[in-house]
């Protein structure tokens, strides 16, 4: 991989959701201090996978980024956490596929333990309840919704 291509998956990926935090804290402290901060990471941030070094180290420091963000927001009732999606039926995942020289995505869904590929929906229901009132004492925290891919 070239500087290039290494320095643009990090500019995407963690350099983005840098920015993404840094426009959003001013608003989120002017409205009273209440807020939610959630970053997508990935199941490759905390694996490393072949082909895929760059991103998992991207991804890996999307939640380095996140547990310092969360840590200089405690006192501030703004929440910060990530959420690491497994192999999830997206576009991205079909693109994988064929990096791998795989049939079709859903050969990644059966290496997973559960035996499936997840659905957007899944990481939509936990960024809805990071989201909540009901999460409101969960912060630096990196919720893996992976289909059981990182339990080993």
């Amino acid at each position: 991989m070239t500087d290039a291509a290494f320095d643009a998956v990090m500019s995407v990926n963690l350099l983005g959701t840098r920015r993404l935090i840094d426009a959003a804290v001013p608003t989120l402290l002017a409205n009273g201090g209440y807020g939610r901060i959630v970053a997508i990471a990935s199941a490759a941030g905390q694996l490393g996978l072949r082909h895929l070094a760059a991103y998992s180290a991207a991804k890996h420091a999307v939640v380095g980024l996140i547990r310092g963000v969360a840590m200089d927001l405690a006192e501030t009732n703004v929440t910060a956490n990530a959420v690491s999606p497994g192999s999830t039926r997206t576009a991205m995942l079909d693109a994988s596929a064929v990096l791998y020289g795989l049939p079709s995505a859903e050969s990644f869904g059966e290496q997973q333990p559960m035996g499936r590929l997840l659905e957007p929906s899944e990481q939509a229901a936990m960024i809805a309840w990071l989201c909540s009132p009901h999460s409101s004492a969960i912060t630096g925290a990196n919720l893996a919704v992976d289909g059981g891919m990182t339990v080993n």
